[in-house]
């Protein structure tokens, strides 16, 4: 019989890419999967982190945030998440992997009904600190999160976080050690760079966050010579800045793409020249930011232009597939764009393709299947075939 795992994430699991390659994974490792989110379009077993919506949960949920009481707080969402059904599930569950904070609670609560669980939870941001650029978020959020942190991360059989700054600072606030499964998206191995073209275009894609002043970018245009042009393939989580974003962007040298699915984003990309991301670290998981599409960038064999954020910096500097500037300012990125050759960015494209298996998710397997092993899952999984 196979292991099963219980992949929890608050998000919609169909378009999250971290969770994608986690399916992956576990499928390629023969494990029957459970799925708990907010969304999901696929054929796995999947249970809804659905939440009432009468008035009484409605109020008390208010109340819960203005006081900010946390313990409450947790327990009102265990109540209203799909504790219940998988709890109730009459196989056990073998390994409880939890994306995001606010899962990790409901994890530790089910191990009560598979008490020969494993958990790892997963830390896609430092989430005590993800949001500390805003006054609200400070109020209402950062109490509760720091609780869960504190109470439930040394709960955890393994932790994994994103980069080296986020993995640092939770050791130092609460002395976890993190291992590293990096944003990096499978090996694309049918992309080379794009041919020499009359214009450079340069792509951002990414969601549309006021925190993360995409405005910068399309200022950017305005100091560039002739030759470029700036591609922008933004989700809209936020409707009304997406709509002030496009009438900033009227009469420039700017084009506005449908998203396209998140496995297909490097393939799509790849025609363009230069991946562009300038984020100002209003926040400390800004100023640690180690993202999807940076690594999108690389598998797409592209040029890459960002600011000093130091996570991103030290691989552009390693690997010379790009350019970095000393500040965030778009007139100092757009002399630094303006002073490159169409040979020295074709070069630099070149350097993508041949890091790209590198910068590939193949490391993460190497990692998660260690980690598996370490838990004794691995060799579970490997009597089991043997059995059949």
């Amino acid at each position: 019989m196979n292991n099963r795992v219980l992949i929890l994430s608050f998000s919609r699991m169909h378009s999250d890419p971290r969770v994608l390659r986690q399916i992956a994974f576990f499928e390629k490792q023969g494990f029957e999967i459970i799925l708990s989110g907010l969304e999901y379009n696929g054929d796995k077993l999947f249970f809804p982190l659905a939440k009432s919506k009468s008035p009484f949960f409605r109020a008390l949920k208010l109340f819960i945030l203005v006081t900010r009481l946390t313990r409450i707080r947790v327990l009102e969402f265990l109540r209203h998440s799909s504790l219940k059904d998988l709890s109730s599930q009459p196989q056990a569950i073998d390994l409880i992997l939890a994306n995001d904070a606010e899962t990790w609670p409901l994890a530790i609560e089910l191990k009560k009904s598979h008490p020969l669980a494993k958990v790892i939870f997963d830390a896609h941001e430092q989430y005590a600190k993800e949001f500390s650029d805003m006054f609200v978020w400070k109020w209402f959020h950062k109490r509760f999160v720091n609780f869960v942190c504190e109470n439930y991360i040394p709960k955890a059989d393994k932790f994994i976080t994103v980069c080296d700054g986020i993995a640092q600072d939770y050791a130092k606030e609460y002395g976890v050690e993190a291992q590293l499964i990096l944003n990096t998206p499978d090996f694309e191995s049918d992309l080379v760079p794009s041919p020499e073209k009359e214009k450079i275009q340069i792509i951002h894609h990414g969601i549309a966050n006021r925190s993360r002043k995409i405005e910068k970018m399309i200022n950017l245009i305005d100091h560039l010579d002739f030759r470029f042009e700036l591609k922008l393939m933004l989700v809209p989580s936020d409707p009304a800045y997406l709509k002030q974003l496009k009438e900033m962007a009227k009469g420039k040298k700017i084009e506005f793409l449908d998203p396209v699915p998140t496995q297909e984003i490097s393939a799509f990309i790849n025609r363009f020249d230069i991946g562009l991301f300038i984020l100002e670290p209003v926040n400390f998981n800004y100023a640690n930011a180690l993202p999807n599409k940076f690594f999108e960038f690389i598998q797409a064999r592209l040029a890459i232009a960002i600011g000093p954020s130091p996570e991103m910096k030290k691989i552009v500097e390693a690997e010379k597939n790009g350019i970095v500037t000393q500040s965030f300012d778009e007139l100092e990125m757009a002399r630094n764009l303006n002073a490159l050759s169409i040979e020295e960015i074709q070069e630099m494209k070149e350097v993508s393709h041949r890091i790209a298996w590198k910068y590939s998710n193949h490391r993460n397997e190497k990692v998660m299947e260690s980690m598996l092993h370490d838990l004794g899952l691995l060799q579970i999984q490997a009597a089991a075939e043997s059995v059949n």
